[in-house]
């Protein structure tokens, strides 16, 4: 199945996901009573580009938005539906379905989420990969890798594993990790996760 007509729908939706990324950081920021200023200090980003991403201006990477959400106590699935009563009952993500989260981050890969944030772990669908490695990054918990269409490499602790259709991988997620595709917008990979908490 080609993957250009999810990115097609997708793609329409890109101002909204970032308005939507932005608002869900301002909200997780303002009912724990921070200011932008001591989640700078808390991230090690800078207060501007925080504002920026809060204003949906900014598209955090990976590594920055992993690290704005550990200062706020989360996980970037986390993020979203924290609230969301659909992590107790049976639930579908539909291919189209307008209400599956997704999460664009600055040139990587547009992250569907498939379970509400609040889910004891996360499934997430990449739509599309970088075709260079960008800047890597890591957090607690494990991940593991299905590929729904490759070929991708994976790099870990500085080891690169190339993966192809079908494969799976896993590795702890404190390690440095990152991926990348010569297929770019064309790759897809399902990412399973946890964090400390639920591990």
């Amino acid at each position: 199945m080609s993957v250009e007509p999810l990115l097609d729908r997708l793609g329409d939706r890109d101002v909204d996901r970032q308005a939507s990324l932005g608002g869900a950081i301002r909200e997780r920021r303002l009912a724990g009573e921070l200011t932008l200023v001591a989640l700078a200090e808390r991230s090690g980003l800078s207060q501007p580009f925080l504002s920026q991403v809060e204003n949906g201006r900014a598209t955090p990477s990976m590594d920055s938005l992993y690290r704005i959400a550990s200062a706020l106590g989360t996980t970037p699935q986390g993020l979203f539906g924290d609230h969301d009563d659909r992590v107790l009952a049976p639930a579908a993500a539909r291919a189209n379905d307008p209400a599956v989260r997704s999460i664009d981050t600055a040139g990587e890969s547009l992250r569907r989420l498939l379970l509400p944030g609040s889910a004891p772990f996360h499934v997430i669908e990449l739509v599309g990969l970088a075709t260079d490695f960008l800047e890597e990054w890591h957090h607690d918990g494990f991940e593991a890798l299905y590929v729904l269409a490759g070929p991708i490499e994976v790099e870990v602790d500085g080891e690169i594993t190339e993966l192809t259709t079908g494969d799976f991988f896993s590795y702890p997620s404190n390690l440095p990790h990152r991926y990348r595709s010569p297929l770019g917008r064309a790759a897809r990979v399902l990412l399973i996760e946890t964090d400390v908490g639920h591990a």
